[in-house]
């Protein structure tokens, strides 16, 4: 590595402010900055942080970046004008869906509204039957005559999802090639490009998500890269995936779906790396920012994966981190129904943001809640950068208050026991609602408003020991640029496990790994930093879902092997279920490759923050409120704290990107990385 080529960024939009954090190898360091999203331009968001630390873009060596363009683009219904193209006979299956209701009891209780309506669905002559095999090929005088009609209708995305191209892709393959040729102007997305498995509803519902945000984070790349390449950054730009690495933009834009989760993703897999360093096994994962709120987990040192999942309404089959999100931010807003008070999902948003903001915000939040409680210092919020509005944060929360005939300091406590107790259900439903007791987790909070929430969330959750890591606003950055590339891919079979053709199955497994080194090679990844992860997908016969079973990826398999991997699959099941059926036959569904290149900055000791001799603020008092009484609590910049230090709450501990509240009760101590590790007084956990 020259000198000139001495930085990795990551930088992370969210949807009230852009964090950004950089590894100095020259300086043998960290630089850290926040700086306000743009809506709408995000690009001009990412630029704004990166001016705020680096002078010569020519010295950036790696770029990662996780975006909400496509999440948000979906979430708003603000993706590109979409079609969808199946065999002909098949039309309905995507507005027919799934029969079951995910709230079986709710009188009220409708499907989302689908991404692509039954008008701008179009069937094609075209069949094969189960074994992939050419029943009637593809009618190219059908598509051309709906490459009119796609233009007519300024169809701007199309998905393809025949029946049983997951078997033989070969008709969707000739399809696309059609159609990229007939009508370049309109992205086309063939459902074997994205999910090469059976479900014909999920693989369709996968594929048409793809095509709905794919032209929207293409459009973002295309403005950002140039944005780079102006500023004199001419290298690869590498995306969060949802599944926990990384992915080359120019890989990414025709498949936007992998990059859904990307901003929230990043601090799972930063937290999955503290959990290794930590040797903190089991973490409940919480990140907290200006508009949501995520919950994830660590188990046994892994992020937890998921091979499908629901959301929003949509089933996507792809591989995920499992992460909850509920409107819960430092910007929700609070609000009355029927004489209840209620906080969010609605928030203030980056525009105009909360009253304190200054910003024309009329409406109380809960970062209003927080000044009025003085839990957040006015003067030294964002480093004393930005100087927040105490009064007009004190005024609209007192308005709000006069409709419930409370104190303000009682409205604004209440406004916060509300969001709490919507974040602390959250958690239940990754834990409890699974069977995991929360109470033998550690907590590691992050995002600009989590570790302001985590020890009163905690609190609720009887979990004694809360983690706020360094960098903790800043954290799901500081993740992504700990996150190994990650591609994956499958190959269905269907078949009993006692009926494999072995020598077909170590093929497949040997075939993928080809093709997914070619990617990596292609993405500067050096062969000795390649693994491949096999797995088996596997399930009882007569089941729908899978359960991964991992397989050894050094050795051919055999008919030898079958009764070890059907033992390992009944006991993955048990710890799954709480039960299993060692006497019923397993069916292997897929085989899939894992692929990763390693990052080596997993096995690196973490950089110290670079920061000037006299960044550090001197430490005041001011009084806050806790449980209704007013407290003299000192406000300690975090820079002043001493490895090994410990002091007890309540205590506000201030940095650049967050604020930390910690109430009586509760004592901290800083660790030989400089992450905070407090600790119920008498709590459970040591």
């Amino acid at each position: 590595m020259t000198q000139q080529n001495r930085l990795r960024v990551g930088v992370d939009i969210g949807g009230t402010f852009t964090d950004l954090v950089a590894f100095d190898d020259a300086r043998g360091g960290m630089l850290i900055a926040k700086t306000p999203s743009v809506p709408g331009e995000y690009s001009a968001g990412v630029i704004n942080a990166l001016d705020e630390v680096i002078d010569d873009y020519g010295e950036i060596e790696l770029f990662i970046n996780g975006t909400t363009a496509p999440l948000n683009a979906f979430l708003e219904r603000k993706g590109a004008r979409t079609a969808l193209i199946t065999t002909r006979g098949f039309g309905d299956v995507y507005v027919i869906r799934r029969s079951n209701r995910s709230r079986m009891y709710d009188l009220h209780y409708t499907h989302a509204e689908p991404l692509v309506p039954r008008r701008h669905t179009f069937e094609v002559e075209e069949r094969l039957n189960a074994r992939g095999e050419v029943v009637t090929p593809l009618n190219e005088a059908d598509l051309r005559k709906i490459v009119g009609k796609l233009r007519q209708a300024k169809i701007e995305s199309v998905a393809l999802c025949f029946l049983h191209s997951y078997i033989n892709p070969e008709h969707e393959r000739l399809a696309a090639e059609f159609l990229r040729r007939e009508a370049p102007e309109i992205f086309v997305s063939p459902s074997y490009e994205i999910c090469r498995e059976w479900r014909e509803y999920e693989r369709t519902s996968t594929a048409v998500i793809n095509a709905y945000v794919s032209p929207i984070l293409k459009n973002y790349l295309g403005q950002l890269e140039t944005a780079l390449t102006g500023r004199g950054y001419d290298d690869k730009v590498f995306l969060m995936q949802s599944n926990g690495g990384l992915i080359d933009s120019g890989e990414s834009e025709s498949k936007a779906l992998l990059t859904l989760m990307s901003g929230p993703v990043g601090a799972c897999v930063g937290s999955g790396v503290l959990s290794r360093k930590l040797d903190e096994p089991n973490m409940i994962c919480i990140d907290m920012g200006g508009t949501s709120f995520e919950v994830s987990l660590v188990v046994d040192g892994k992020e937890s994966v998921v091979l499908e999942t629901n959301f929003e309404g949509f089933p996507i089959r792809a591989p995920m981190v499992d992460i909850h999100s509920v409107g819960a931010g430092g910007g929700s807003i609070a609000w009355s129904e029927s004489g209840a008070l209620r906080v969010g999902p609605k928030s203030a948003g980056a525009q105009p943001g909360p009253a304190c903001y200054g910003r024309g915000g009329t409406e109380p939040t809960v970062t209003d809640a927080n000044v009025v409680l003085g839990r957040i210092d006015p003067d030294t919020f964002l480093g004393g950068r930005m100087k927040l509005d105490e009064e007009a944060a004190r005024t609209v929360v007192g308005e709000f208050a006069r409709s419930f005939e409370f104190g303000i300091e009682e409205m604004a406590e209440g406004i916060l026991n509300v969001i709490n107790s919507k974040m602390a259900n959250a958690i239940r439903t990754m834990t409890i609602s699974k069977g995991i007791d929360p109470r033998e987790f550690s907590l590691i909070a992050f995002g600009g408003a989590g570790p302001m929430h985590a020890m009163l969330i905690a609190e609720e959750l009887e979990i004694g020991r809360v983690i706020v890591p360094n960098v903790a606003g800043q954290f799901s950055a500081w993740g992504m640029l700990n996150a190994d590339i990650r591609h994956d891919q499958s190959q269905p079979i269907n078949l009993r496990l006692s009926g494999l053709d072995w020598e077909a199955v170590n093929q497949g497994y040997t075939d993928m790994e080809t093709r997914l080194a070619d990617l990596l090679k292609d993405e500067g990844v050096a062969e000795d930093q390649m693994r491949f992860l096999r797995y088996l997908e596997m399930r009882y016969i007569s089941q729908e879902y899978t359960l991964s079973v991992p397989v050894p990826d050094d050795v051919a398999l055999g008919a030898d092997d079958a009764a070890a991997l059907k033992a390992r699959f009944d006991e993955l099941y048990l710890q799954n279920y709480g039960h299993s059926n060692p006497q019923e036959e397993a069916q292997v569904a897929n085989i899939r490759v894992e692929a990763r290149g390693l990052n080596a900055l997993q096995d690196q000791e973490q950089p110290a923050l670079l920061a000037d001799e006299d960044a550090a603020a001197p430490d005041k008092t001011r009084e806050v409120v806790f449980a209704g009484q007013r407290r003299e609590t000192p406000f300690v910049d975090r820079a002043n704290l001493q490895q090994g230090e410990k002091r007890a709450g309540p205590m506000i501990i201030v940095e650049l990107s967050c604020t930390t509240v910690v109430p009586p009760d509760w004592e901290v101590e800083v660790d030989a990385m400089g992450n905070l590790l407090i600790t119920k007084t008498g709590g459970s956990k040591s």
